[in-house]
């Protein structure tokens, strides 16, 4: 059983309870004919599920910022230990409860008495304790207006079509703004983190190939002051042996 007939339920069977009482005056039975002139009662169908996909050029007043129908955004969330939303925003709310009030003042589907002005009447009748009398009351009330079990339940039904298209229109122009100020940051991410581990293993190589100079420097550096400090320390001698053999020259001649 929806939400809506759970809602309603107290209420809409009372007149099937008063025939069964015997309190309700007699109705004529009716002839075929009166039967085939009946009008029909709307087809309920439920509200479409929520899109899981985005669909390109989708706009909702509170993704592509709308001030006429958004709602400012000023609210802090509170979460809860586990870390998840702990309840809908005020604004949001606050959202849902404009645009059936929208919806009710312009739309030609709810022209006149429907759900709306049933449930605004069981509010304006809270001092009333027990729910079904609340309910039949605010019913009998608006019977006066045009109000029928069938408009009640056809005009719920199409507040609920009215939210779940706006669900819709929501998940996917949300899923399009995710896709472009969230998942393309993602992919650029992704490829700036790439094009570091290039440059990691870049730098691995480049590392690899300095410690290879430096040891083949020091090595040619090594060997070459080697050949140079032997070199000069060879002449250096050769130096001082000729120096005394002057030396002994000049002192015997």
């Amino acid at each position: 059983m929806s939400f809506l007939k759970q809602l309603l339920t107290p209420f809409v069977a009372f007149d099937e309870d008063e025939k069964k009482s015997g309190s309700a005056t007699p109705q004529p039975a009716q002839t075929p004919t009166q039967n085939a002139t009946q009008k029909p009662i709307a087809k309920q169908t439920p509200p479409s599920p929520p899109l899981n996909y985005p669909v390109e050029n989708v706009q909702h007043p509170l993704i592509t910022g709308n001030t006429a129908n958004a709602t400012s955004q000023s609210q802090t969330p509170t979460y809860t230990p586990g870390g998840s939303i702990a309840s809908p925003l005020p604004e949001h709310e606050a959202y849902f409860v404009k645009l059936i009030d929208e919806a009710n003042a312009k739309n030609p589907i709810f022209q006149g008495t429907d759900y709306k002005e049933f449930v605004d009447s069981k509010i304006d009748i809270d001092d009333i304790t027990d729910e079904t009398i609340k309910y039949r009351t605010a019913f009998n009330v608006l019977k006066s207006t045009g109000l029928t079990k069938e408009k009640l339940m056809s005009t719920g039904q199409e507040y609920l079509n009215l939210i779940g298209r706006d669900l819709n229109a929501f998940q996917s122009a949300h899923a399009n703004q995710y896709q472009k100020e969230v998942k393309q940051k993602e992919l650029l991410i992704q490829k700036k983190a790439e094009e570091l581990q290039q440059l990691t293993q870049k730098i691995n190589v480049l590392k690899s190939e300095i410690n290879s100079l430096t040891q083949d420097i020091n090595l040619t550096k090594e060997k070459l002051n080697t050949t140079k400090n032997s070199f000069l320390w060879a002449g250096e001698n050769k130096q001082k042996e000729i120096q005394t053999e002057l030396e002994k020259i000049a002192q015997m001649f």
